[in-house]
């Protein structure tokens, strides 16, 4: 009888301690588990690079468009990690720094340029906030291409997020590959077609034009450059 009442004793002694301990385990279990990188690496299926994402966040491919691009998104809303691999017509980061310059420019804000070095290798960084959002981003050369590794989130869970996201842009691969003027050509249309398409969501139909026209000017019968320079005209009659 007495080793009975030992023993109930005893498991509701430990039944008692789970019961008070639990939340704290859930609760830190579940912080880690935010910060944790996928088992498996990403590999770009043109050939740009590979990348061990975020552990959970699923991946959003672009096959039509011919530069290397991915976003991994958070299972939380407004947060995710880009990827874009863009041919471009120099080769220096003092170019680099220079291309980031333009964007300034265009975009009318500053994105505080900065030369860090991120995994051993020179790279412009760039951390801004631009339409309700807040950005950490990070560009590098490899010959005659443009590796851009971009994080983004609403202000108020960008901090929660960081972490994990320079855990992923650290197991950045870059894969050598040449790329032939037409793929320079495309990947030159594709980037203005997209920056085009920005402006017009912002109401900028000037700069809108003027992306388009330097698209066109490396592809003159590009389809898609013709069928957006007839909307922005048609958007500025109104």
């Amino acid at each position: 009888m007495k080793f009975e009442i030992k023993r109930i004793v005893t498991s509701q002694f430990y039944l008692f301690i789970l019961v008070i301990c639990f939340p704290f385990i859930t609760s830190d279990f579940a912080e880690g588990a935010g910060d944790q990188l996928a088992n498996k690496r990403y590999v770009d299926p043109k050939g740009y690079f590979k990348i061990v994402p975020p552990a959970g966040w699923r991946s959003q491919e672009y096959p039509q468009d011919t530069r290397g691009k991915v976003v991994f998104i958070s299972p939380e809303s407004n947060i995710d990690l880009r990827v874009l691999v863009n041919a471009v017509d120099f080769s220096t980061t003092e170019d680099l720094v220079g291309f980031c310059k333009d964007i300034e420019k265009r975009i009318g804000i500053n994105t505080n340029i900065e030369r860090i070095t991120f995994g051993g290798s020179p790279v412009v960084k760039r951390v801004f906030q631009f339409k309700g959002q807040k950005f950490y981003a990070i560009d590098f050369l490899v010959g005659k291409v443009d590796h851009n590794l971009q994080y983004g989130g609403s202000p108020d869970k960008y901090d929660k997020y960081l972490s994990v996201a320079m855990k992923s842009m650290e197991t950045y691969e870059p894969i050598m590959r040449d790329v032939s003027d037409k793929e320079m050509t495309k990947h030159l249309v594709a980037k203005n077609l997209r920056l085009a398409q920005l402006m017009i969501e912002n109401g900028n139909f000037d700069l809108a034009m003027e992306f388009v026209k330097e698209g066109l000017e490396a592809s003159p019968n590009d389809s898609e450059l013709l069928k957006m320079k007839k909307q922005i005209e048609e958007k500025r009659k109104k």
